[in-house]
């Protein structure tokens, strides 16, 4: 469904796609705290496919947090001398991973776009740890109990937070509980590397670097597609969420790829690939990325 064969003119021109980014530019332009990560990554959905209906993901996310709060509401009165916290994470666990099943992607899936895309990830019910986690968090939060997710090395979770406890939750294994030495071996066995996990390991990922996390997955599928075009609109989404002057790069690299009348693309390649070798002139590749654009350059004279 999206192999590089199916890639469009760049820039792509479809009202539903320009509706999407137009909305997402306007929710990551606001305060971090007031971002809605479910929503921005329901957008970004949408402007992949162009089925895909923004309202209708967060329904289907809201429809699940109201079986959370029945299946809750009615394990309060049947155990009322029981630990609510333990009746409200069961409640939880019970909707998202007992009934619907929600689990991480196949080995087949997870290098997949289709793994990082939430109507897809709720049609499936699997997708990779952080849009699980999003998930997760998502459902809880519409509930009215409190989730948020956590960024580990090389795996994400989330850790779901009682009244009067905290527990670390791997949604990507259908919300196994976790110690720290559980997230140690998670992490030794996704980096290959054992690394001691301190507390600001645990702390919650902000809202705008969850999105960043997000995008950089859906980048790098596309990228090994070998699907340029798609490659770019993401970067630029990235650059509407926390512009650097190495996603500016990124962009003037993928320039290059694509194709655009009268060679607008490399023009662009050029102004992006010397404005950071000119701002980042003490960069490691500075050097590399301004003879790339002097070859750009260069082309550009010989087809003037």
């Amino acid at each position: 469904m999206m192999d590089a064969g199916s890639s469009w003119a760049y820039p792509r021109q479809d009202p539903h796609a320009l509706h999407a980014r137009h909305r997402f530019a306007a929710l990551v332009a606001g305060r971090d705290d007031a971002i809605d990560v479910a929503v921005a990554v329901a957008l970004v959905a949408a402007e992949e496919h162009l089925g895909a209906d923004t309202d209708a993901m967060l329904k289907q996310i809201d429809d699940l947090a109201a079986r959370v709060r029945r299946r809750l509401a009615d394990a309060r009165d049947r155990r009322p001398g029981a630990n609510p916290d333990e009746l409200a994470i069961g409640a939880l666990h019970g909707v998202m991973f007992d009934d619907e099943g929600f689990q991480g992607a196949t080995l087949e899936e997870y290098p997949r776009p289709e793994a990082s895309l939430l109507d897809l990830v709720l049609e499936r019910r699997r997708g990779l740890p952080i849009l699980l986690a999003i998930v997760y968090c998502a459902v809880a939060r519409r509930a009215g109990l409190d989730a948020v997710g956590v960024g580990l090395p090389g795996h994400f979770i989330v850790e779901f937070r009682g009244m009067a406890m905290r527990v670390l939750v791997d949604p990507f294994d259908r919300g196994r509980r976790l110690t720290i030495d559980d997230a140690e071996a998670i992490v030794a066995r996704v980096t290959g590397r054992e690394i001691a996990l301190r507390a600001h390991h645990f702390q919650a990922v902000p809202p705008r670097r969850t999105i960043l996390r997000v995008l950089e997955n859906l980048k790098g599928a596309y990228l090994r597609q070998g699907d340029y075009p798609r490659a770019l609109e993401v970067v630029e989404r990235i650059l509407l969420v926390a512009p650097t002057a190495e996603t500016v790069r990124d962009r003037g690299l993928l320039l290059r790829e694509v194709s655009m009348p009268d060679g607008a693309n490399l023009s662009a390649a050029w102004f992006d690939l010397r404005l950071y070798a000119r701002v980042m002139a003490s960069a490691p590749d500075a050097e590399a990325i301004r003879r790339v654009a002097d070859e750009i350059w260069t082309a550009l004279g010989r087809s003037n």
